[in-house]
């Protein structure tokens, strides 16, 4: 991770997560030419019951993604809002309202869309070649999932720091998570 100045510098640019999605895209060409290189052979395959449950995880994983999605300003998240900015108001930094929001699947998960992509990954039969990328997306994941952590930690302070203590990284509290709908329901 950057020293906080230089990651003030870049990450609030106006062209910063445009870059990085990019980036990211461009990235994953290489990995797909190699995925298409690498034999086809089965290391897990299930019996039928169980490639149903594996398709039940994998389905979940989409739909929470879904969800996750109505939390979010994709714009911004895709860093189309910050490069339209720039173009029509000439804005070279890039600042948020400063709130943080905490609440809907952010509430139950800190990085819900890393979850979502882990579930759709692990979701499925494991040939060798699936084995490896999904381990090369899930140190990705994790990775940016803390990388994350820092950024928000510097722009939010003591109050990421509680919202730390109170939700999970990746992974729900299924037991919390029960017990706040359950709450809410009656």
């Amino acid at each position: 991770m950057a020293e906080p100045q230089i990651s003030k510098r870049y990450y609030c640019r106006w062209w910063y997560r445009g870059f990085y999605v990019l980036t990211s895209i461009i990235l994953l060409f290489p990995l797909w030419y190699i995925y298409l290189n690498i034999n086809d052979i089965y290391i897990f395959n299930p019996p039928l019951w169980g490639k149903l449950f594996l398709y039940f995880i994998s389905g979940f994983g989409i739909f929470w993604g879904y969800l996750t999605s109505k939390e979010y300003d994709n714009k911004t998240f895709l860093g189309i809002e910050q490069i339209k900015r720039f173009f029509k108001e000439k804005a070279y930094i890039y600042t948020d309202n400063g709130v943080l929001k905490t609440d809907g699947v952010l509430g139950i998960i800190r990085h819900p869309y890393y979850f979502a992509g882990l579930l759709v990954l692990w979701g499925r039969t494991l040939k060798i070649k699936d084995l490896i990328i999904n381990i090369i997306f899930t140190f990705y994941f994790i990775f940016g999932a803390l990388n994350e952590e820092r950024k928000l930690i510097e722009l939010h302070g003591e109050k990421y720091m509680e919202y730390k203590r109170k939700v999970p990284m990746l992974f729900p509290n299924l037991r919390s998570t029960f017990n706040k709908t359950k709450n809410n329901l009656f």
